[in-house]
């Protein structure tokens, strides 16, 4: 057989090119979208095999048909993409619309448009090809959020179900409408997260509050981004949503359930002190608050005086360790004219001002011997005589003591009365340390960042999983009052919706050198360790819940994959109805 010389220009075939009616055909039916020619009439002169799917009707029954006899969308007429691209001279005309195929159904199209020429440059039709975005669609709806896009005059162009759900609008009444007016946010006047987006090529993240077409309020976090075309232009934008008016709700009812006045615990032993402060405030008996620096001490207090029948009354506090002794006999007994040099006119004590309320003595301990027998006197004799007073004034007042200090030890030593201690000692309240109560971390948490968002115009909504282990495992020698600290610093610093380790105080990260972690903080910090939250734990916050698997993660500290994974390895499950059990013979494996 002779080889043919392809390096010889004879030997070359002349390319010629088939201009068949069919061979057009042959082209246009092997594109995947449906593409169709019109003339300056709007009269179809090309159809092809994909056009017949989405519409149902034939080539031979289309050619010679008006555009708008086969495909009924609501760009027909004045919105045509075709005329628009005559009337503005532009090359490409891109719209989504909504289309009624031959079954009746709703089908989703991306419609573009271009002009059509002859040999010699006049504008003889249109053509435009559509692309059926019924698949993109479907993915989009099974998105939990809510997601919506805009062109660039900020009208929408796709809707999908969750936004739907969220606004109350239907999907073909939010296309082609302003976003503004569908969502209806705090930030659509001002700060529109898609604005922002486009300005400076970044993702833009925001808390919103959104009114849906009911008029109820709902709080979103956004996400927006630039959206681009295949080509890397821009040519509008994204934006999730996601409700979280459930998540608010629910905290809102945690906060609810676990707070006393302004306590907040969900420890056993606080809930215990809670169980009997009704019964202890509404007796007039003198109560004895012992607790570390910054557990709450004064809280306490007010707690009581709220809970009293002398809530009307003012709650006067003294530190008994602010003031040296001289002036705290005057600070709370008060001076009559002439007691001293300079006691020119007579100035009424703490007690005096405190007629009819409560009396706080913070930090007793710290009382000089010398003023323990006159409080003593005024414990059991319920009257007290100023510096330089004749006579004895009577003090309507309720106590209530507090100290950090182990005051049994104090009177072994000497260094406090025995009898005063006897008569403080009526009604004693031991207050925890949060060393001891870490399963009020994650509450205590949500409370300083509820405050400091508040404070300070923020939008934070979480801390990290790392921030929060470290919380567990840290002793807090400055319990609550130190957390609240660490939390306003960090809620300063951060600028985006999550604090990070990287906003906490530097003496934080660094574990205390030598310290060791209490059993009960070891025992809290199970749910960030490796091995897990215990199965008692876990079915414990799950019944708490109801189920609900996000908020046991959140409560934990951990992700929701990382909790699915101990509940598998522990053999635990959730019902339909929400109910926590003991799945028996599960050791892994898919969630059901």
């Amino acid at each position: 057989m002779m080889r043919r010389d392809l390096n010889r220009e004879d030997d070359v075939p002349a390319f010629q090119s088939p201009c068949t009616e069919e061979w057009y055909n042959e082209i246009l039916d092997n594109m995947s979208d449906a593409v169709i020619a019109v003339d300056t009439e709007m009269t179809v002169v090309a159809y092809n095999y994909a056009a017949q799917l989405l519409s149902g009707v034939s080539r031979d029954e289309a050619l010679g048909m008006k555009c708008h006899e086969i495909f009924a969308t609501p760009l027909c007429g004045a919105g045509c993409p075709v005329r628009e691209i005559w009337r503005r001279e532009r090359s490409v005309v891109t719209r989504e619309v909504l289309m009624q195929d031959c079954q009746g159904a709703t089908v989703p199209v991306l419609i573009k448009a271009s002009p059509l020429f002859n040999k010699e440059g006049v504008l003889v039709g249109g053509v435009k090809s559509m692309r059926c975005l019924r698949r993109l669609y479907s993915i989009i709806d099974s998105v939990a959020d809510g997601l919506f896009t805009v062109n660039e005059r900020m009208q929408i162009t796709n809707f999908n179900r969750a936004a739907e759900e969220l606004t109350g609008i239907a999907h073909q009444d939010a296309l082609g409408r302003p976003c503004s007016e569908v969502f209806k946010t705090t930030s659509c006047q001002q700060n529109c997260p898609i604005r922002e987006a486009v300005a400076t090529g970044q993702t833009v993240q925001r808390d919103l509050e959104l009114t849906d077409c009911r008029g109820g309020k709902r709080l979103i976090a956004a996400s927006a981004s630039i959206l681009y075309d295949c080509s890397g232009k821009a040519i509008g934008g994204v934006e999730t949503l996601r409700d979280l008016t459930p998540i608010v709700d629910m905290r809102e009812e945690i906060r609810e359930k676990y707070t006393f006045r302004r306590l907040v615990s969900r420890n056993s032993a606080m809930r215990k002190l809670f169980a009997v402060m009704e019964d202890v405030g509404a007796s007039d008996a003198t109560v004895l608050l012992y607790g570390e620096s910054g557990t709450g001490k004064e809280l306490f207090a007010h707690a009581l005086h709220d809970l009293s029948r002398r809530r009307n009354g003012p709650l006067v506090t003294v530190n008994c360790g602010a003031l040296p002794e001289t002036l705290l006999e005057s600070e709370i007994f008060g001076v009559r004219k002439g007691a001293f040099t300079g006691a020119a006119e007579n100035r009424p004590g703490r007690i005096e001002q405190c007629q009819g309320g409560t009396f706080f003595l913070d930090e007793i301990g710290d009382l000089p011997l010398t003023l323990q027998v006159k409080l003593l006197r005024l414990l059991e004799n319920k009257e007290f005589q100023p510096l330089g007073g004749r006579s004895p004034v009577k003090a309507d007042v309720r106590f209530v003591a507090a100290s950090h200090r182990n005051l049994a030890e104090m009177v072994r030593q000497g260094s406090f009365r025995q009898d005063l201690f006897f008569r403080l000692n009526i009604v004693t309240l031991q207050i925890p340390p949060l060393r001891e109560r870490v399963d009020d971390i994650p509450l205590l948490v949500e409370m300083a960042l509820q405050r400091f968002n508040l404070a300070y115009g923020k939008r934070i909504r979480t801390v990290a999983a790392e921030v929060m282990q470290q919380f567990f495992t840290y002793p807090f020698p400055g319990n609550v009052r130190e957390l609240l600290n660490i939390m306003e610093q960090a809620s300063i610093m951060c600028h985006g919706s999550e604090i990070t380790m990287e906003q906490l105080p530097g003496a934080f990260r660094t574990p205390p050198r030598g310290g060791t972690v209490p059993h009960r903080v070891a025992a809290a910090m199970a749910g960030s360790s490796r091995s897990g939250a215990t199965p008692e734990t876990i079915m414990a916050l799950l019944e708490r819940f109801k189920g609900n698997r996000n908020a046991v993660a959140h409560e934990l500290g951990v992700d929701r994959t990382t909790l699915w994974r101990w509940m598998n390895r522990h053999g635990l499950s959730v019902s339909a109805t929400g109910t926590a059990q003991w799945a028996t013979g599960v050791s892994g494996g898919a969630p059901a």
